[in-house]
């Protein structure tokens, strides 16, 4: 495999073209093969899920309510969709480096341990009475902290009962895309329990399956671990057969030991045009996004480097345009800003717009 052919095969990793997995995937199989789903566009992430399973978003909203998938804090103190029995391990890895990362600006807002601890009481006396909370109604159950209604106070107070596995997000607030907050100890009666070594490992192994081809610096990134533990995993990992090391120009990655296989077989398929919402995993999941989003254009897709990501249009396995969705009732379905003098099918766009998941 060379350089150009990274985006393709990560295409086929992450199911976002036909695989034998994407037959049978549900939207727990996908946030699990997956490991975590970003998830600061709710509405999005459901998109992503939808690609990825071929059914729609209200099937994935179903699968969120049923209980399997939760949202919360879980790395980089970026909130997240994870398969609910694996939230506890998850957190176990990153829950208090996330804590102390941030404690001095939680400090600054006047939030103690003692005021968390009040917190987590009203958060569950709340919950137990009234059952799911949506957020505002959670901020009004801590109102006698009187702990200030800045977004600071807010946000650190509700990041922290979550970071320590106190509250989750859960079901889905009707008709809207946002979810209520529950207990973890109920929302989650049967976590799965892993030691950090075999935690560190689980992960690893799921994010080469579905993210590679993939490096060091690209895992580290994602998960917010340190480089050694991450190299040590993926080395055991490599060891077990579980994945295997190729080198791409020189460099060390890793991937599925079927991965060279899916791709020969599924060449063409991976030239198919995809109208990805904006912080879908096959941008968002790499320290180097350059296979899939040329750097030139990456001030297209984030403009200002403030961390909102647009959607985008992939064909030929590479980043074209950003897309939205047209306000008019009638006529094409997109408005498509093509990147520099790149032209971009639009047949070919409002053909996959007339399927996709976020048009239905």
């Amino acid at each position: 495999m060379d350089s150009h052919q990274v985006s393709a095969a990560r295409l086929i990793s992450q199911g976002l073209i036909d695989s034998p997995r994407s037959e049978t995937a549900t939207a727990q199989s996908v946030v699990r093969h997956l490991g975590c789903v970003q998830a600061q566009a709710l509405g999005g992430a459901l998109v992503s899920i939808a690609l990825r399973t071929g059914s729609s978003v209200a099937a994935v909203r179903e699968a969120m309510d049923s209980g399997n998938i939760i949202r919360t804090w879980t790395q980089r103190g970026t909130i997240h969709l994870a398969t609910a029995e694996d939230l506890g391990w998850i957190l176990g890895l990153t829950g208090q480096r996330t804590l102390k990362s941030v404690a001095k600006r939680r400090e600054s807002f006047g939030i103690d341990d003692a005021m968390v601890d009040d917190a987590a009481q009203l958060a569950e006396e709340a919950i137990r009475d009234r059952g799911p909370l949506t957020r505002q109604e959670l901020l009004d159950a801590f109102e006698p902290l009187q702990a200030g209604k800045e977004y600071g106070h807010e946000r650190y107070l509700i990041t922290t009962l979550a970071l320590r596995n106190i509250i989750v997000q859960g079901p889905m607030v009707e008709g809207k895309d946002d979810m209520k907050y529950v207990l973890t100890a109920d929302w989650i009666p049967n976590p799965v329990e892993l030691d950090a070594e075999a935690a560190v490992h689980e992960w690893m192994r799921r994010y080469v399956l579905s993210h590679g081809p993939v490096t060091i610096d690209d895992a580290a990134r994602w998960t917010g671990l340190p480089k050694t533990p991450v190299r040590t995993a993926i080395a055991a990992a490599v060891a077990e057969g579980e994945v295997v090391e190729v080198s791409i120009d020189g460099r060390e990655h890793f991937q599925a030991p079927e991965l060279a296989d899916q791709l020969h077989e599924s060449r063409s398929r991976a030239n198919e045009l995809l109208l990805l919402p904006g912080f879908d995993e096959i941008i968002l999941g790499y320290k180097d996004r350059s296979a899939t989003l040329d750097p030139a254009h990456e001030k297209l897709v984030v403009p200002g480097g403030n961390g909102m990501f647009k959607n985008t249009l992939i064909d030929g396995t590479k980043a074209q345009a950003t897309w939205r969705r047209s306000p008019r009732k009638t006529g094409p379905r997109l408005i498509i800003e093509p990147f520099g003098g790149d032209a971009v099918d639009r047949d070919r766009a409002e053909a996959a717009a007339a399927s996709h998941p976020a048009f239905a």
